[in-house]
């Protein structure tokens, strides 16, 4: 028994002693990380905003004259063509009107030709001597204001004829009817919005930007569009065409417009799209951007954990002290601190310590 004893005692002695002499950490016991390689970028941040498709020309239809609807001959959403129907009022009156002024038109006429004839024989018999200056002045007058009744009457018919037309409310040009706001038999007057007509040659989205990002949009800066009405998920590529100096005084946002350079026939007015803009770095030095999580705090500042001398995929914790910026979509921006391909620590962080080792997973 006191052998067994001795012998158990000499072989963990000699254990205890192997391994305390021995420099190297067993590779079993060390802790696998994960990490990211990061590298510059030029690109700081990617913001996508949501807005509303619209033609970059809307028309607004009315009518010129009062009158109730007889027919409307397209519905929202339909394609139409410059010079196309698109609502007719009743015209019973107005025909009326053209069919009485032609008379009067007609009375004119006989009246200016009676006047012609009887200042032509007054003025013969003037030069013959037998009419005085009296009554060559009485035919001149009458025989001026009956062409001046008859060239008003011709007006008031020409005008008459333009009413009469004014009941067909025409395109003016060639897009997709937006908004019909009236119906058969409904009364309208003149002015009176009744329908909206949109151009598909250009397409916008308008959107609200921030104050605190509105200064790095530019006039022609180039932006992506994606339409969720669209099944694939295709981006159209916009440029930027109007940004506002004014602010939304409810909101604190500012208004900016992108246009698509090349449009679809599937994208219409109306249609929810989101506006996608990068922002790129101006700054002279190279930047980064790490995950969030990633970055830690102390008393001293910002820190990040980075692996060094990685060989085997084994390497060492150490500590870099690192200058924050804009927080951003993809993560958090490095300004100071970080260098090109370093291996940052992206899980695990409060279970390490500097210059401990550390097996890189990839």
């Amino acid at each position: 028994m006191i052998k067994n004893l001795a012998t158990l005692f000499l072989s963990l002695f000699i254990g205890i002693l192997f391994f305390g002499c021995s420099d190297e950490e067993p590779e079993q016991n060390i802790r696998p990380v994960r990490t990211i390689v990061v590298v510059p970028t030029n690109a700081i941040a990617k913001y996508t905003f949501n807005g509303i498709a619209r033609s970059d020309i809307a028309a607004k239809l009315s009518f010129r004259v009062n009158g109730t609807v007889k027919k409307v001959y397209v519905r929202a959403g339909q394609k139409v063509k410059k010079g196309n129907i698109i609502i007719e009022l009743d015209n019973s009156y107005f025909k009326l009107k053209v069919n009485e002024v032609r008379a009067s038109l007609k009375e004119a006429e006989a009246r200016l030709a009676n006047a012609k004839n009887y200042y032509a024989r007054i003025k013969q018999l003037y030069v013959n001597r037998s009419s005085s200056l009296s009554e060559l002045d009485n035919a001149r007058t009458s025989k001026e204001s009956a062409y001046a009744n008859y060239k008003a009457m011709k007006n008031r018919l020409e005008q008459a004829k333009l009413q009469l037309e004014f009941t067909k409310l025409k395109a003016p040009i060639s897009g997709v009817v937006s908004e019909i706001m009236v119906h058969k038999g409904e009364n309208v007057s003149s002015g009176m919005p009744v329908a909206t007509i949109s151009s598909t040659r250009n397409i916008e989205v308008p959107v609200s930007v921030p104050g605190s990002l509105i200064d790095n949009i530019k006039l022609g800066q180039t932006a992506w569009v994606k339409f969720d009405a669209l099944k694939k998920k295709k981006r159209y590529k916009a440029k930027v065409v109007e940004v506002s100096t004014t602010s939304n005084i409810r909101t604190t946002t500012f208004p900016v417009v992108v246009r698509l350079l090349k449009n679809s026939k599937k994208i219409r007015p109306g249609m929810s799209a989101t506006v996608e803009f990068t922002f790129h770095n101006s700054e002279d030095h190279k930047i980064f951007i790490v995950p969030i999580y990633a970055l830690l705090e102390d008393a001293k500042g910002n820190y990040l954990y980075v692996v060094e001398n990685i060989q085997n995929g084994i390497g060492v914790i150490k500590r870099v002290d690192v200058k924050r910026g804009k927080l951003i979509a993809d993560g958090v921006v490095i300004t100071q601190g970080l260098y090109e391909n370093a291996h940052v620590l992206t899980a695990g962080m409060h279970k390490v310590q500097e210059n401990q080792k550390v097996r890189v997973q990839e």
